[in-house]
């Protein structure tokens, strides 16, 4: 899918706090609201958009390292991440805590799944005594601080299994909500957390006070990673190319459609928009990792 690239060079920057320099905000006239189609020199995945900084935090899954995006500056270099399995990075959901700290999910492909952490200041350490047989993807950070992920198993007879787990930096990982298949994103809106389950194609909504009495929000075909609407929607793609809104009350629309296959997502609040991450799942005709930005009303 080649639809007018705009070629955005990375500029390798070491960047101070965890990686990261302050943005300046932009005018409002260089604010990209899109449609607007952004090649990267990368495969992204994971995306995370800090309103403060008014900069998006990208997981390039092709570079096993930390990106961010800024209208004025385009692309740098945050940290590259320590070395991952032979099979490949396999970088997941990305999120920053409150102390500035960022956190990202690494697949492992069952041998070699772990979390990385990049404190402020500090150099990328991996959370130590996890299980490498976990497959994770999707991160969340909710609002006291509390981590959650997904991840999901290969059991011998090829099926997937899968949960929700509370994550220490410490190195603790106890399931919160089990009983699942193939579980991609996970999200933490005020009280609640929501779930994207792939194998499902469902969205699940449960307390964080008593994750496993989750409930089925929507049905959605293949869903991914997830990130925070407007009006207490959520985003999410689809293996099938789609981007979804999903309303409060479970109402589940396309938003757009054509895409090779949508992984993380991030909203901007402030400029209503959402940032896309397209994966080109056939790398053998060239490569077309790209990154979508579309205007949100």
């Amino acid at each position: 899918m080649k639809r007018g690239l705009e070629f955005a060079p990375v500029v390798l920057l070491f960047l101070t706090a965890c990686g990261a320099s302050k943005q300046s905000p932009a005018d409002a006239d260089t604010i990209e609201r899109g449609p607007k189609e952004i090649a990267v020199d990368g495969d992204p995945n994971g995306l995370w958009w800090d309103d403060a900084e008014q900069t998006l935090y990208v997981a390039d899954d092709n570079g096993n390292r930390l990106l961010q995006w800024t209208d004025a500056g385009g692309f740098a270099l945050v940290r590259q991440l320590p070395a991952a399995s032979p099979q490949g990075a396999g970088l997941g959901q990305l999120v920053r805590t409150e102390d500035g700290t960022i956190v990202v999910t690494r697949f492992g492909y069952g041998t070699a799944g772990d979390v990385v952490f990049i404190p402020p200041s500090g150099e990328p350490a991996i959370v130590p005594g996890l299980d490498v047989e976990r497959r994770r993807i999707g991160l969340t950070v909710a609002a006291d601080g509390t981590l959650f992920d997904a991840w999901f198993v290969r059991l011998s007879t090829g099926d997937r299994a899968g949960a929700v787990g509370r994550l220490s930096l410490g190195g603790s990982e106890p399931e919160v909500i089990t009983g699942l298949k193939k579980p991609v994103g996970v999200l933490a809106v005020g009280a609640d957390l929501f779930v994207s389950d792939q194998d499902l194609g469902q969205i699940l909504k449960a307390p964080q006070s008593d994750p496993s009495t989750y409930t089925v929000l929507a049905t959605v075909e293949q869903p991914d990673l997830l990130a925070a609407g407007p009006d207490g929607s959520l985003f999410t793609g689809s293996a099938g190319g789609s981007l979804y809104r999903i309303t409060s009350a479970g109402v589940a629309s396309v938003v757009e459609s054509g895409f090779q296959q949508v992984r993380g997502v991030a909203y901007d609040p402030t400029n209503k928009r959402v940032f896309v991450a397209d994966h080109d799942p056939d790398e053998s005709d060239g490569l077309s990792h790209v990154m979508h930005i579309l205007p949100v009303d």
